[in-house]
């Protein structure tokens, strides 16, 4: 996000180019602008999602926008990494209309001050008037600006699109970030991230920032209806790639094999069925790798 191209947008841009849904998707495009209003590329959904505008009215807004010089295709490289349906990748122009809008206004003020009075009363009131200006203009030039005092935030897009996509990391879990965001959803962050993390491994997905990634999958599900509710009252569930299934079962041989994969199944279902974690791995702790399977199934029948 970049504060310098929302004021652009905002007190920079006339009104009358921003008419009716032209102001909304302009600020939503320099709110994933960098610091000089380039490289924004939030797909067509995304912007709907925002402004509340359909995919026909976003488009014809782009249109518009990029027809009146307020917008210019960009670098259209910086979404090589989406695949075939990548969104366009847009720059804002950060043109300054108030030059435009304020030349007739100087020269006004030009002849004010060149004009001979035809009396003294119009020389006293014109020497007022010259010496309010002056005023003005002084305090102007005292006010801070606010552009070079602005503290620079390097926006998520840049930083993400600086790295490579990678497979999700062996110890990735949410964040406190995402547990609040969770909250504020009224969604059940643990059981989300259970699901978010089988299925980067099972589609062997890449990212270059997992914790956007997650953020997305659960603004998204809570969207969209597929997540879990937060219930204080339910118990969890418990699934093959969930930390307790890890701490039960430990280091073994087959980590990562099918057998392994089995055997996380087999105790994640015993965990839901109420077998307190620490009990189980203490009973299967001296339980050689070969019998093992055979042991859970013996731990699910007395349950």
């Amino acid at each position: 996000m970049s504060m310098k191209a929302l004021e652009w947008a905002m007190y920079d841009v006339p009104a009358e180019m921003t008419k009716g849904s032209l102001l909304r998707i302009l600020l939503a495009l320099a709110d994933h602008a960098d610091t000089e209003g380039n490289g924004a590329f939030p797909s067509q959904k995304r912007l709907c999602a925002l402004t509340g505008y359909s995919r026909r009215t976003i488009q014809h807004g782009l249109h518009d926008l990029e027809a009146s010089g307020l917008i210019v295709k960009g670098d259209q490289r910086l979404t090589e990494h989406y695949g075939r349906h990548r969104p366009i990748v847009w720059n804002l122009t950060m043109e300054d209309f108030r030059g435009a809008k304020t030349a007739p206004l100087k020269k006004n003020e030009s002849e004010a001050q060149h004009t001979t009075p035809q009396n003294s009363q119009g020389a006293q009131l014109g020497a007022q008037k010259t010496a309010v200006r002056g005023a003005i203009r002084g305090a102007i030039s005292l006010r801070p600006n606010l552009y070079k005092e602005e503290s620079y935030i390097e926006p998520r897009e840049s930083n993400a699109r600086a790295r490579k996509p990678i497979p999700i990391p062996a110890d990735w879990k949410p964040s406190e970030e995402h547990r609040a965001l969770a909250d504020r959803l009224g969604i059940d962050c643990d059981i989300e991230a259970d699901k978010f993390r089988d299925r980067a491994l099972d589609s062997g997905a890449r990212s270059a920032d997992w914790n956007a990634k997650f953020r997305n999958w659960l603004v998204k599900g809570k969207e969209r209806g597929f997540a879990t509710l937060k219930d204080s009252n339910a118990r969890r569930r418990y699934t093959w790639g969930s930390e307790e299934v890890k701490h039960v079962l430990g280091p073994i041989a087959c980590e990562g094999t099918d057998t392994y994969m089995e055997l996380a199944c087999k105790v994640a279902d015993l965990l839901n069925q109420g077998v307190d974690p620490d009990m189980l791995r203490r009973q299967l702790a001296n339980v050689p790798g070969d019998v093992l399977a055979e042991q859970l199934f013996e731990q699910e029948a007395a349950a």
